[in-house]
């Protein structure tokens, strides 16, 4: 650790307690004890009150002989400074000062109410397991533990912020991951200068490729089954204390639409399951543009009669398709919101008997037709099928884009809108891995299970797209 103005221990012990207390800006929940030991040598205890309980530990040791020896049984480590107590003491550790040294000992006593392990609302599965992360970085560590038990494991712990000391783990398998793009997310960590790190989330602003795209470029997750996966494809996982979520790097556009429960079903189950994933991406971003530009300037690619219908249901609406579409959009994107913010109780019935009671009224106001109503309906179906959130809500507002191109140039706009789209995702990288792996680049074994689910007994292999050590994942006996 780095001792560059740092203030060391002083052998007199009250002086190092009023250095640690002017450190924490006289804070009222530090507690400052003293008691008596062998030969009457006198022995400072500090902690806060609000986020550490050494009670059990002291009324141990004050019954054991050779109290000192115990502490240095006991001590998580050893502190040299006063800069390095009030460290430990924000972590929920007991400072303890000794007469006459010049070092104090920290023993780990962190004592912080956390909700208990459920699964995550945002990641729901039938099958598989059903734990998940919560607000503390040990039990969460313990989690992945727990899912992978293997010596090869490695958790690198860091702080950031000179201010608020988040804890940081790093976790990756050693003889798989690539040690480059570990030493890569070991350096850009480093370089993060931001203070406020209340979520993973922040982390990603600073250490995405591309901080100007609406795509993430890492994947975030609250299950430990996918974050085990993850480790074990040579994936590197980035925690935060108090966060109940991890960051997984690198991330390819494909993985959005996979979940861990693709593992627990039969492959056959999974891989329809993961098409009809992809078919909605489609159906979500591009067929309100294309049912724009077809209705507005190419009718000759309907039958006759289902155009017809569509005039007779468009014939008191005084809007242009764009406007009506346009209207029919944002406002189910609103209830949709709605919804989320909403008690819980409250939030899906408003959303639902919302969307049935103004649908129904637009269309008897004449203010749009039945078939837009139903294009939205469907669209907005198959937006939730998606599983990544972030990849749900770029699609979902790139799609606006798409509308407007389409309405202004028709077939001509919504090809340009494709061609920017997929020019802009073949030009993303994640961590130096191409975004639209194994797309673009196109790798034949590594696509058979993307887009739809390899059998286990033919999945031998790992992704060769995160560059693994290992690629083999299991060999014949």
């Amino acid at each position: 650790m780095n001792n560059v103005n740092r203030t060391i221990i002083q052998t007199d012990m009250q002086a190092s307690i009023d250095a640690i207390k002017a450190n924490l800006c006289d804070t009222e929940d530090l507690i400052i004890k003293k008691i008596q030991i062998e030969n009457n040598e006198g022995i400072g205890i500090l902690y806060l009150g609000s986020i550490a309980d050494p009670t059990d530990l002291l009324t141990k040791l004050v019954a054991l002989p050779e109290v000192k020896k115990q502490l240095e049984i006991r001590a998580k480590n050893r502190v040299g400074s006063i800069e390095e107590a009030v460290e430990e003491l924000i972590t929920g550790c007991t400072i303890f000062l000794l007469e006459n040294a010049t070092e104090a000992l920290s023993v780990d006593t962190v004592s912080v109410n956390t909700r208990s392990v459920t699964e995550p609302d945002s990641e729901v599965t039938i099958k598989g397991p059903h734990d998940g992360f919560n607000e503390s970085l040990g039990n969460n560590i313990a989690l992945i533990r727990f899912h992978c038990p293997s010596s090869r494991l490695k958790v690198e712990f860091k702080k950031l912020g000179s201010y608020t000391k988040n804890t940081i783990a790093i976790l990756s398998i050693q003889g798989i991951v690539n040690d480059k793009i570990l030493q890569e997310v070991h350096n850009r960590i480093s370089t993060v200068p931001f203070e406020e790190i209340l979520d993973v989330n922040y982390l990603e602003e600073w250490l995405t490729d591309n901080k100007f795209t609406i795509f993430p470029l890492m994947e975030t997750s609250e299950r430990p089954d996918r974050v085990t996966g993850a480790l074990l494809e040579g994936r590197v996982v980035i925690m935060l204390n108090a966060v109940p979520g991890a960051l997984i790097v690198p991330f390819v556009f494909f993985q959005s639409l996979q979940v861990s429960e693709d593992y627990y079903w039969p492959y056959y189950i999974s891989s329809i399951l993961r098409l009809i994933r992809l078919f909605c991406v489609f159906v979500t971003l591009f067929l309100p543009a294309f049912y724009i530009a077809t209705v507005t300037y190419h009718h000759e690619f309907l039958p006759t009669s289902f155009l017809m219908s569509m005039v007779q249901g468009r014939e008191p609406v005084p809007y242009p398709t764009i406007i009506e579409v346009l209207m029919m959009e944002g406002i189910f994107e609103i209830l949709r919101e709605a919804g989320i913010r909403l008690p819980r109780q409250v939030g899906s019935a408003v959303s639902i008997v919302g969307g049935l009671v103004l649908g129904q009224a637009a269309v008897q106001a004449g203010i749009v037709s039945p078939a837009t109503v139903i294009l939205v309906a469907f669209t907005g179906i198959c937006s939730f099928t998606l599983p990544a959130t972030s990849t749900a809500y770029a699609i979902r507002f790139l799609r606006f884009l798409v509308i407007l191109l389409a309405g202004a140039l028709g077939y001509v706009g919504l090809m340009a809108g494709t061609i920017f789209l997929f020019t802009h995702l073949t030009s993303l990288r994640s961590f130096g891995v191409p975004y639209l792996s194994p797309l673009a680049p196109f790798n034949l074994f590594d696509s058979t299970d993307t887009f739809i689910r390899r059998p286990l007994p033919l999945n031998k292999k790992r992704p060769s797209l995160f560059r693994t050590k290992d690629l083999i994942r299991f060999r014949k006996k």
